[in-house]
């Protein structure tokens, strides 16, 4: 495990361009077996917990949009491409292998794009998410701490979204 994880979380840690992580109550990089016994969980690693689960949760909150996006889009897309077929076939009775019918059937494929687009933006955000959220968790399974963190949403003013965050901590020394 890396050990400047835990420095992430800790009120002592101390970083520079020339130095890196280094703990602030020796000046040293982090040299600790498993645990630092020397480790200040406290408004750091607090606000951090805080802000890790509240983008894990936004990002949670958009699962079921994001997948009716991609239904609708698929469905668009997949019209325009049989429709580009049957108008091909039927309507202009030259077959499909012409030009107004391919160019109906190339429109259908924007948005098939804008689909697999919008589900892969979702699972790349919600990957580094739930990734950032993990590492904070296993930091904390190895030093016996467990939380529960309540998440409330307020107003909406100009796009920005107010969020409350209730944090119990338990297991803390």
């Amino acid at each position: 495990m890396d050990l400047t994880r835990h420095c992430e979380l800790c009120d002592n840690q101390k970083t520079s361009l020339k130095n890196g992580t280094t703990c602030g109550l020796t000046d040293r990089k982090p040299e600790f077996n498993k645990t630092c016994t020397k480790i200040e969980l406290n408004e750091k690693f607090e606000n951090k917990l805080k802000t890790v689960n509240i983008e894990y949760d936004k990002i949670k909150r958009t699962k079921i949009l994001t997948f009716t996006n991609f239904g609708i889009f698929i469905t668009i897309g997949l019209i325009v491409i049989i429709g580009g077929y049957l108008f091909g076939k039927y309507v202009l009775e030259s077959g499909v292998i012409s030009t107004v019918p391919i160019i109906i059937m190339g429109i259908g494929i924007g948005p098939l794009g804008m689909a697999f687009g919008t589900l892969n933006s979702y699972r790349q955000r919600n990957d580094v998410a739930k990734s950032k959220k993990d590492k904070i968790d296993e930091i904390l399974n190895v030093y016996r701490i467990e939380y529960d963190i309540d998440i409330k949403y307020g107003k909406e003013f100009h796009g920005t979204q107010e969020v409350f965050a209730d944090l119990k901590v338990k297991g803390m020394r």
